[in-house]
Formats: structure tokens, sequence, C-alpha cells
């Protein structure tokens, strides 16, 4: 393998393991699903990468679906549209890899049921990661104190009681 491909796969099996870098100076927030499938979780990541003031660049998935799955409608479409991106390998039972952090990738990512989506993590041109869906119903990500606001005012006021701030 390359050095290229070692690169990725390295930035792939950290982002997955949870081990991604985060910004020094951007505040950290938490915040806890009630349940897998709750669509706030997939609200919430999708306007932190909104708001953010870096660039989003990849978003690193790990999904408990793959091709012999039966899924239909929606979320068949989902799953191939993530699995249609180079980066992204479809197994027999697990769809892994990285794509690029665009709007169609995180509405795939928001089609498929909250407990096969193990990981997401979108990170910036420097591999710093922005926002994360981990271990099936929690929420992670970095913002200015002005982006947090700027979000705040996006998102429910209910859903915004529930956020933690973790550090910064």
């Amino acid at each position: 393998m390359d050095e290229d491909g070692a690169d990725e796969a390295e930035r792939l099996t950290e982002a997955i393991d949870g081990r991604s870098a985060w910004p020094e100076a951007e505040g950290r927030y938490r915040l806890e699903l009630t349940e897998p499938d709750e669509p706030v979780g997939m609200d919430v990541f999708a306007t932190v990468l909104d708001l953010t003031p870096r660039s989003p660049e990849t978003v690193v998935v790990d999904i408990e679906l793959g091709r012999r799955d039966t899924l239909t409608g929606d979320r068949q479409t989902a799953l191939e549209r993530l699995a249609a991106n180079p980066g992204v390998t479809a197994g027999s039972d697990r769809t892994r890899g990285t794509a690029p952090a665009t709007v169609a990738t995180v509405d795939a990512l928001a089609r498929l049921p909250g407990d096969a989506l193990t990981h997401a993590v979108a990170l910036d041109g420097n591999r710093r990661a922005i926002v994360e869906r981990r271990t099936r119903t929690t929420v992670r990500f970095a913002l200015p104190e002005t982006g947090y606001e700027d979000a705040a005012g996006q998102l429910a006021p209910a859903v915004v009681d529930r956020i933690v701030r973790e550090r910064g």
C-alpha cells in the first residue's frame, strides 16, 4: 500500500474508533439521544456543518448495513448513494469509508436507520473533527461561542436544553 493509502486507512481507523482530533480553540458540546432513530441527532449534525467556520471536507462512516441487507425505498437509495463514493466500501453486512462532506452525504445518513449508524464523523481539511455521531445515541461537536449561539437559535429549545458543554 502506498503512503497515501496508508494515510487514508489510518484516518479511517482513527475516526471510526473515535480518536479524531478536535480543535482546541472551539467549545465542545454533546447531545445524548433518547433513542437511535431520534431525528434530532442528524438535525444537530447538519446544523453544525452549516454553521461551522471551518470547511467540512470528508465524512467518515461506519454503518452496520451492507449488500446483504434487505432495504427498500429511501433507505436503499441512501446506502447506494453512500456506497457510490470511491472511498466507501459496502461489504456484505457493513459499509465503511470516507465520503465528501456534502448535503447528499448528510441526507443519505439521515435516511438510514439510527441503530445501524455506528459512527459518522465530519472532518475538516486538517483532519480535525467538526461533528460526530457515535455509539448510536451520542452527537458531539465543536463550535466557537458565536457558532453555538447561532446553532441554539436554529434548534428547538427542548433540544438546546439537552446539549451539554464538555469543554472550551
